[in-house]
């Protein structure tokens, strides 16, 4: 794979997995409102179109949120809100930093709980997800290498994933009742 395919690769993984911030985003800012897909939408496409304008590494999220931010006031300026007063620009501003602060510790402490769960599982388990999200072999060749079907890996992924989303949950849970 040639380093732009690369670089897209990863766009498109940093683009999918904020699509719910993205869009809880534009919800806190516009409640109730049918245009929030339109926006969301909108957001995506404005998001690729400047995909060259990201700098890897840096903040994925801050930059997709300012992009959103934009996005969100444009329809504002379009619909004029049926007549309502339109949102201050410092109102939006604020709703989008707290929601950015909340989604991020959010985010930390089920970024920190899997880290913990994955420590707890046997080698071969480890090994598994290891291959196949880290190394990004396929199933096919895992199984290959140690002897085993790529649909008997599939069901082991399964039960995996199952046993961390558990663990991870008991662990937010966990540290929610001792604060």
């Amino acid at each position: 794979m040639g380093l732009q395919s690369d670089k897209t690769q990863q766009f498109v993984k940093l683009l999918t997995g904020h699509q719910s911030a993205l869009r809880a985003l534009i919800v806190s800012i516009i409640p109730g409102s049918s245009d929030v897909q339109d926006v969301l939408q909108d957001t995506n496409v404005v998001i690729w179109e400047k995909m060259d304008d990201y700098e890897p590494g840096t903040n994925f999220k801050a930059w997709a949120f300012a992009i959103a931010r934009n996005m969100v006031k444009a329809q504002l300026r379009k619909t004029k809100r049926d007549q309502s007063p339109a949102l201050r620009e410092d109102i939006i501003q604020a709703v989008s930093e707290t929601w950015y602060q909340r989604t991020s510790q959010s985010i930390s402490d089920k970024e920190l709980a899997l880290e913990q769960c994955l420590d707890l599982l046997s080698k071969s388990e480890s090994d598994l997800v290891s291959a196949r999200y880290s190394e990004e072999k396929s199933l096919e060749k895992h199984a290959a290498v140690i002897g085993k079907t790529a649909q008997s890996l599939r069901a082991s992924l399964f039960r995996i994933r199952v046993k961390l989303r558990e663990c991870v949950q008991k662990r937010i849970t966990m540290k929610g009742e001792a604060l």
